[in-house]
């Protein structure tokens, strides 16, 4: 068909001759026209919608792969499986305790007891509340040897040498009995299982443990005290009475201890 339009266009442009210059100039821009290159740019629009195409497809599959992702990592976070470790001791635990009862104490590395499990420990807290009860028991039979130490002490000072004769072999008896019933007691509670949880707060047992510390003392100065009393045979009066106020402020503190504890 463009070589049929060129030829009558070449024909007319022959038998009008190159004098006619309208014709000329009308026959030039309508070949421009129809030989334009209108598939070509045909083409590349088509190609420019392929690649707009491309990418939109590929802005669709890079989105839909990062939704993909997304609940993908969403589902991995939903059924990952937290492992709770349960807190099975005290943070604040005393260098005795953690040296005994801790996750490798002696207890522990003997086979005294298992490895630490909430069966375990379950069972270490039934040992405790054990021996603090005999600690509790204890502690009242440690005061009733006191106060008859303390009572039998002052008879032989009211007394004097008749007193030393008539009651220093009780007196002695007493102390004896009272050390030996005091030491189980520290022991029941010292060497006792730690509780679960130690709160870092003030209470009764703060008191208690604060007045531990005195009638701990009182009962190490006492006995010293009371070993001065007779050098040579000799009573001394002035010797006893220190010995006398040692043993009345060590009982007190230890009856103290004991009432802040049950009361």
């Amino acid at each position: 068909m463009k070589k049929t339009v060129i030829g009558k266009i070449n024909k007319s442009i022959l038998s009008g001759g190159i004098g006619n210059s309208t014709n000329y100039l009308l026959s030039v821009i309508f070949l421009i026209l129809i030989c334009s290159p209108t598939d070509r740019v045909s083409g590349q629009d088509s190609r420019s919608d392929q690649i707009i195409s491309s990418k939109a497809i590929a802005a669709s599959d890079s989105s839909g792969t990062t939704e993909s992702l997304a609940f993908a990592a969403e589902s991995v976070r939903d059924t990952t499986v937290h492992i709770f470790k349960p807190k099975l001791l005290p943070d604040n635990m005393s260098f005795l305790e953690r040296g005994l009862w801790g996750e490798n104490g002696f207890v522990r590395t003997i086979g005294l007891e298992s490895s630490l499990s909430p069966q375990v420990r379950k069972h270490e807290l039934e040992i405790r509340r054990v021996m603090l009860t005999a600690h509790q028991i204890g502690g009242f039979t440690t005061l009733g040897l006191m106060l008859a130490t303390c009572y039998y002490g002052q008879k032989i000072i009211d007394g004097g040498v008749d007193g030393r004769r008539n009651y220093e072999s009780t007196k002695n008896a007493l102390v004896a009995s009272t050390m030996g019933t005091y030491s189980l007691t520290a022991l029941l509670s010292v060497l006792s299982p730690p509780p679960l949880i130690r709160r870092d707060e003030s209470s009764t047992i703060t008191l208690h443990k604060t007045l531990a510390w005195v009638h701990v003392a009182g009962m190490i100065i006492t006995p010293i005290l009371g070993s001065l009393i007779n050098t040579n045979r000799v009573f001394h009066m002035d010797k006893a009475h220190f010995h006398q106020v040692a043993g009345y402020l060590t009982t007190a503190a230890f009856a103290t201890a004991m009432i802040v504890i049950t009361f």
